[in-house]
């Protein structure tokens, strides 16, 4: 049957589709999930391994190693890289692109749960997949002028559980400097005194802090659970202890221990805007509509009156939704604007109201209808989308002003308006179908490339098939069937081909003069062509444009070995210097910790940096980080100090696909100190390189102490080498076996000496150790005592030894700067892996 017939005896159904897709359209625009890129799922799982404060080659050997083999043997793994420092690791299995990520999750917790035998038994594993939802969208500070604990209980027990509770929201992480800990500052004379040590300590709080079912009771028709406890319900109970017995005598805590309110070691530091602060970084769930989770947040923010004291302020240092507002807004501007273009053009060539009206029908409800079928495809709003959609506006009008124009050309015939419809949509519909399905092999097969190119291309090719395809269904059922309705004839043709007619004659000229001077036109092709492939080979190359994004992070890292406390002073010079920047908002700072899912060493950390708007600030952000990364390098207060500088977006794409830098030089072999060498060698040559900046070489190994236990010694005396290490431990950490339970929150109690006792590197070596039968000998005479400089860092690859060099580019295209690296490496004699 014939397709405009068939519509025009069915022309309420027509416009009941038509209708309920414009109705389903809209509704999905304010539905649709909005974000900066497509939900990209990258083909990786990551095992993130602590182990209390194991050197890295203990960590090596005990922990990465059995955990890569098991990680290397499931199905679809491409690669397995490893980074181990002390106490931690953080292993990355890369999977092939088509892979189900959920099915490679289970098989990849499936393995390492039966590696966990391998593995020291007190070793933290977390298996996870690296999503975007990993990295915070939305980032806060809780400041104020009261003790850092404050600052975190009531960020963790307040504002997260507020938080958690909007719809979309999917991890919230606290971090601050201070976590509240029960104190218990053990005296060690009178410890010693009584011939225990703080392992007996912690054990006898442990067993005194319990509460146990031992059972059940029947009395009048009820039935009573029953408990026996001696649970501390507050700090007094913990000083009144009884940790031993002594004839008729009982020592309580409080006899030989100061038991107190107190505050954990330090691990990390963080500070807002410079100061004291608890950081809550807010990540989404995998489908989350950003702007709408942002918006909700921030409506709690502002609302939350008595939940905490006027003393203390919360602040937004973070905001991805601003960017991906924006950046949509920019695009839908760009799209109205080409829309707008697209008609006004049509109507000065037309020259006829009503035919312009009807061919730019097709373009509103092409569009329109695309994010419903986006929504039913579980698509996003994203810079990809809607660039398919900017793409597809010419093309979207392109059938519907052939057909109307054909419809036109019947009339001028002196047809009625119904044949007139049916002939000139009939006669061109091959040409049409045939026209759409060039444009869809063009961009159609964008969308089968794999990995994370694939995930990009697919949701541009995904809203530009949908869209162009629509324009054809509207241009040969509605756009008939409105011509039938609306066109009458001749009334204004005779304008519009006066109009034309300058043009034609122009064009005929131009046609008979390229067919008289064929050789001429086709060697100034050719040259033109050759000019064009010229340009071609001088283009740079990067994997994602640069745009101001309104923030930047700075990675630090201060020379390995460099305590907690010094890599504080040191970074606090750089906050100082971000405060007077005048294009800065507001900044966030952490030491000993990063953004993201990554194990991290105290003498590195990160600086987020949130810019003002760009109306506000005369420069971008790009020109910021180059004048910061100036300052920084001109006035570092030592040397050994690496300063790097991305873009948020860019640092999290780096991060999520394995390749923090774009520039990475990866040695592999078998012997470290003979990849230091050839790394020594390089670097000097790879830092001249021109355009290459935060250039990130080896770094030396930490400074460590080692106590080599004789097992023969500690036997004499009935200890073995464990029990040594517990008690120096104890000594020098602390030691939590057991908590203080108040309301609806736990607080640690940890056992441990005083700080001049335990951080007096003079009284190490006569560190006391009680013995089985209650005798008190020195460290230094069951162990050998040295100082040694370990490894700060181990990394493989596919179970190798790796060593990998990295950088980040200024004003320089990625291949270029490839090319120079690998003349740079063939000069050198390198083979590439």
């Amino acid at each position: 049957m014939n397709v405009v017939r068939f519509c025009r005896e069915n022309r309420y159904a027509v416009y009941l589709v038509t209708g309920f897709l414009v109705a389903a359209g809209l509704w999905a625009m304010f539905v649709l999930p909005s974000n900066i890129y497509p939900e990209l799922n990258f083909p990786r799982i990551a095992i993130l391994v602590h182990a209390g404060d194991l050197a890295p080659e203990a960590m090596l050997l005990t922990v990465t190693r059995p955990l890569e083999e098991a990680a290397s043997t499931v199905l679809g793994v491409r690669r397995v890289r490893s980074r181990t420092i002390r106490g931690a690791a953080e292993i990355s299995v890369l999977f092939k692109p088509d892979m189900d990520m959920q099915y490679a999750l289970q098989l990849v917790q499936g393995r390492v749960g039966e590696a966990r035998g391998l593995v020291p038994p007190d070793t933290d594993i977390l298996v996870s997949r690296l999503t975007p939802s990993v990295f915070p969208v939305l980032s806060l500070i809780l400041n104020g002028d009261v003790p850092g604990t404050d600052l975190r209980d009531k960020a963790f027990y307040v504002l997260r559980p507020l938080f958690s509770r909007v719809p979309g929201v999917g991890q919230i992480e606290v971090q601050s400097s201070d976590t509240r800990e029960v104190s218990v500052i053990v005296d060690p004379q009178r410890l010693l005194a009584h011939h225990l040590s703080l392992v007996d300590i912690a054990d006898r709080l442990r067993a005194v802090n319990q509460v146990q079912s031992v059972g059940r009771l029947q009395k009048d028709y009820q039935q009573y659970l029953v408990l026996t406890t001696s649970q501390f319900q507050d700090i007094e109970q913990v000083r009144n202890a009884v940790v031993a017995v002594e004839g008729s005598s009982v020592v309580r805590l409080r006899d030989i221990a100061e038991v107190r309110d107190g505050i954990a070691d330090h691990a990390i530091l963080v500070t807002g805007n410079g100061q004291p602060a608890a950081l809550l970084n807010i990540s989404r769930q995998i489908g989350g509509n950003i702007l709408q989770l942002a918006a909700d947040v921030k409506g709690i923010a502002a609302h939350l009156g008595s939940a905490i004291p006027e003393t203390l302020h919360l602040s937004l240092v973070y905001d991805l939704a601003e960017f991906v507002e924006s950046s949509i807004a920019n695009v839908r501007d760009a799209i109205l604007i080409g829309a707008f273009l697209a008609v006004l053009i049509l109507f000065v060539f037309l020259r006829e109201g009503r035919t312009t009206v009807i061919a730019a029908t097709s373009l509103p409800l092409s569009v329109i209808g695309t994010f419903f079928f986006l929504y039913l495809a579980g698509g996003t709003l994203n810079l990809m989308t809607l660039g398919g959609l900017a793409i597809a506006i010419g093309l979207i009008i392109d059938d519907a002003v052939v057909v109307i124009e054909n419809i036109y050309r019947h009339l001028g015939l002196g047809e009625q308006p119904t044949k007139a419809a049916e002939n000139g949509t009939r006669e061109l519909l091959g040409p049409v179908i045939g026209s759409t399905a060039t444009t869809l092999v063009v961009f159609l097969p964008l969308g089968l490339l794999s990995g994370v190119v694939g995930e990009f291309f697919r949701a541009l090719c995904l809203t530009l098939g949908i869209s162009v395809l629509l324009s054809l269904i509207f241009a040969v059922t509605l756009i008939p069937l409105l011509s039938e309705r609306f066109l009458t004839g001749r009334a204004h043709r005779a304008s519009a081909e006066s109009f034309i007619e300058p043009v034609l004659r122009g064009y005929e000229r131009m046609v008979r003069w390229a067919l008289k001077k064929r050789l001429l036109v086709a060697g100034a092709t050719l040259v033109l062509v050759a000019f064009g492939v010229f340009l071609y080979t001088r283009l740079g190359t990067g994997f994602l444009p640069e745009f101001d994004e309104g923030g930047f992070v700075l990675d630090y890292w201060t020379p390995p070995g460099t305590s907690l406390a010094e890599t504080d002073r040191i970074v606090r010079g750089f906050e100082e210097r971000i405060a007077k920047i005048p294009e800065v908002a507001s900044f966030s700072r952490r030491t000993g910790a990063e953004m993201g899912m990554f194990v991290t060493e105290q003498n590195r950390g990160d600086i987020l940096i949130k810019m003002k708007p760009r109306s506000q600030r005369r420069r971008d952000t790009e020109e910021v980080m180059n004048d910061l990364r100036a300052q920084i390098e001109q006035n570092s207060p030592q040397k050994g100090i690496i300063v790097e500088f991305v873009q948020i977006l860019q640092d999290m794409i780096g991060d999520l696909e394995g390749s923090p830098e774009p520039v990475e030089v990866k040695l592999f072999g078998d012997n470290m100190p003979v990849l230091e060498q050839v790394a020594n060698d390089l670097g000097p040559r790879l830092e001249k390189v021109p355009g290459l900046v935060d250039y990130k070489a080896i770094q030396k190994g930490n400074p460590e102490i080692v106590f080599q236990v004789d097992p023969a010694r500690a036997g004499r005396v009935g200890l073995t080498t464990d029990q040594v290490s517990q008690q120096v431990s104890a000594g020098l950490l602390g030691i939590t076996e057991t908590s203080l339970r108040q309301s609806d929150r736990t607080i640690d109690i940890r056992v441990r000496f005083p700080d001049s006792f335990r951080f007096n590197y003079g009284l190490i070596r006569q560190f006391p150790i009680v013995t089985p039968a209650k005798a008190i000998v020195p460290l230094e005479s069951l162990a050998e005592v040295g100082q040694v400089r370990g490894a700060s860092q181990l990394s493989r690859e596919n179970q190798r030894l790796m060593l990998a060099l990295t950088a980040r580019l200024e004003n320089r295209d990625l291949a270029a700067l490839s090319a120079m690296f690998s003349r740079c490496c063939a000069r050198r004699g390198c083979q590439p892996a």
